[in-house]
């Protein structure tokens, strides 16, 4: 038996409801298209404001949870404590046992089936969640029990230094493009794999809109002095 982890609380070891079943549906494409008479086909401009990355919708996680009661009073009971459980909270970090190194950022927006649960001591649940699960680790933590020989990378991710007039960093992502937070020693400016775009970094923490790293290998070239950490999770589908 297995369970989730949802809302700071586990089902099966905090609610005594365990995962029977579960359905992790892929998130849709977001497609914007046009067509115009007498053409072939649309005209697609989904990736035109994405600076032509592929974007997705929202995708569904559902959820049979089970209960084994031996009274009408104790269902009662339990469904109550599942619904504050489930409904009484935003969006929350939703976690599988069997997939330990992931998480989805999910929300139950519609209360799950009581004549269900009445009947069959089954809870279904839906949760709404974003496009991607997201790596529990930061890249670069390279934490050898979840260390995946096929997609990881082992990597160093904390303070490289910068020196004048400029020095490379190379770093790898081993997801889809994401964008890192960049903590800096000293004022500083960047450019990302040859771009003539010239990004500037403030002394802390820095997540510049349009600072993207590729799936692969990324060349960071650092002008200035001090010292740089780069730090991000993996997203996948």
């Amino acid at each position: 038996m297995y369970g989730i982890t949802f809302n700071g609380k586990h089902s099966l070891k905090d609610m005594g409801l365990y995962a029977e079943s579960k359905t992790i549906n892929a998130p849709s494409k977001k497609k914007i298209t046009d067509s115009v008479p007498f053409m072939h086909g649309l005209y697609d401009f989904s990736t035109v404001g994405s600076n032509g990355e592929q974007v997705y919708d929202t995708r569904t996680i559902t959820v049979t949870l089970r209960i084994i009661a031996y009274s009408m009073e104790e269902l009662h009971t339990v469904y109550s404590q599942a619904l504050e459980w489930l409904m009484d909270a935003g969006k929350q970090k939703l976690q599988f046992d069997f997939m330990p190194d992931f998480y989805f950022m999910a929300e139950v927006q519609d209360a799950p089936d009581w004549d269900k649960f009445l009947k069959y001591g089954l809870l279904t649940v839906d949760f709404m969640c974003d496009p991607f699960k997201y790596s529990n680790s930061y890249m670069g933590d390279d934490i050898w029990d979840t260390f995946n020989f096929l997609t990881d990378y082992m990597q160093y991710t904390n303070g490289f230094e910068i020196k004048e007039p400029f020095t490379t960093v190379v770093m790898y992502n081993n997801g889809r493009v994401i964008t890192p937070v960049i903590n800096c020693s000293s004022s500083m400016t960047l450019r990302v794999n040859g771009e003539d775009k010239e990004y500037k970094l403030n002394a802390g923490d820095n997540k510049v809109w349009g600072l993207k790293l590729k799936n692969g290998k990324n060349e960071l070239i650092f002008a200035g002095s001090g010292t740089v950490k780069i730090l991000f999770r993996w997203e996948s589908l």
